[in-house]
């Protein structure tokens, strides 16, 4: 969960395992004389961000992480006078950081490198108790704050802090009051002048997600929202296992190809556009693999779109239990956490696979698969016509 001074609500990220958790477009001209005006630019479906927390438009927020090249974090270990270490601080960077950039090398297709490294010298004693700074009443944004000054103040001059764009705080297990791992999203200035403009700390369901905790909150540093629940109900009924960001255990936790798009992770010839009327056919490939038209958008009105994508069983969708044509709307205007996307289930009341009812929600080719979608709010229709290898071929409609 991403802590800013706009969250009009405090939850934290364990929620998200409440469970525990270059192509070419082919235009279909057909007989309608408004097909062949369908070459839209890319451009022209980029929804712009608005003023929602966390918008998943295009430009929601300076500051952020970059998402593409080396990006240089910093870790640090803390204990408490109530809560001394003894566990062992490599112990805890070798869970941790390898994973993460290994995860985010994969996802990104080489685009990114997360480059992490450690004081392991010692643990950071920090000034108060653990159960000082209100993390089990229900953290503000002002004892975030105080926290991560208290970590930075306790590392002093010992570390060098210099070119760090993130920071992650991790304290020991021993540590029981500090229980999950929100990013505080404004910035801290360290003692040899660093100004750094986002910090993960990370709490005790780390012995749970693991490295999947830093990827989750790495996506909040670089803008990213929540897609689980922050009500009540279920969780997960957004978007089941489909990203990293909503259901961090799923059997699916890469990116989707929107965040892939917002991130710079896939190039503007990789989307196919689709905002006037007519018929547009458009072949993607898997997700995962690099190269290759990776999403079909259908631009719906100044907020909203209707995106496609291919989910396949491999990089880390390796554990993926249904693949094929997923299908998302995305809406700028929701804020984080109340469903700003939303997968569309093809098979509802089906009971789902790997957890949770949306796990088996993509469309298909042949068989029994479900081949037909259709907008309900805007009457746009996405039609699998084709399936060789793992690409599938997509004849929109609007």
């Amino acid at each position: 969960m991403a802590r800013h001074r706009r969250t009009r609500r405090i939850t934290g990220a364990a929620l998200a395992a409440a469970t525990l958790i270059g192509g070419g477009v082919y235009l279909s001209t057909g007989s309608d004389p408004a097909s062949a005006a369908i070459a839209e630019s890319a451009a022209s479906c980029k929804l712009r961000a608005t003023d929602a927390n966390l918008s998943e438009g295009f430009g929601s927020q300076s500051g952020l992480v970059p998402s593409t090249g080396t990006v240089n974090a910093k870790m640090i270990f803390v204990d408490f006078p109530d809560a001394q270490a003894n566990d062992d601080t490599t112990s805890l960077y070798d869970q941790l950081a390898p994973g993460a950039t290994d995860w985010f090398s994969t996802a990104s297709y080489g685009r990114l490198n997360l480059h992490i490294s450690a004081d392991t010298s010692r643990f950071y004693r920090m000034p108060d108790s653990s159960d000082s700074y209100g993390y089990q009443r229900g953290l503000s944004y002002e004892s975030h704050q105080q926290y991560i000054q208290d970590a930075v103040r306790a590392a002093g001059r010992s570390v060098d802090f210099s070119g760090t764009q993130i920071l992650y705080i991790v304290p020991t297990r021993r540590a029981s009051a500090i229980s999950f791992s929100p990013t505080f999203m404004g910035s801290v200035t360290t003692a040899d002048g660093t100004v750094i403009d986002k910090t993960v700390t990370l709490g005790q369901d780390l012995w749970a997600w693991g490295s999947g905790v830093m990827n989750h909150e790495t996506g909040h540093a670089m803008g990213l929202p929540d897609l689980y629940s922050l009500g009540s109900g279920d969780a997960h009924g957004y978007v089941g296992g489909w990203d990293m960001m909503g259901l961090i255990s799923g059997p699916d936790p890469d990116r989707f190809g929107w965040h892939k798009w917002k991130q710079q992770w896939i190039d503007d010839n990789q989307v196919g556009c689709v905002t006037g009327q007519g018929g547009k056919t458009v072949t993607l490939t898997p997700l995962e693999t690099n190269g290759g038209k990776k999403i079909a958008v259908v631009r719906t009105g100044s907020t909203r779109a209707v995106v496609a994508e291919v989910r396949g069983k491999q990089g880390v969708d390796g554990g993926a239990c249904k693949t094929g044509v997923l299908i998302y709307t995305v809406d700028t205007t929701v804020n984080s956490g109340d469903g700003p996307v939303r997968v569309q289930d093809a098979r509802p009341d089906s009971g789902g696979c790997g957890g949770h009812e949306l796990n088996d929600a993509t469309f298909g080719y042949g068989g029994d698969a479900v081949t037909h979608y259709r907008d309900a709010e805007s009457g746009a229709t996405i039609d699998v016509t084709g399936h060789s290898g793992g690409n599938y071929t997509l004849t929109i409609r609007k």
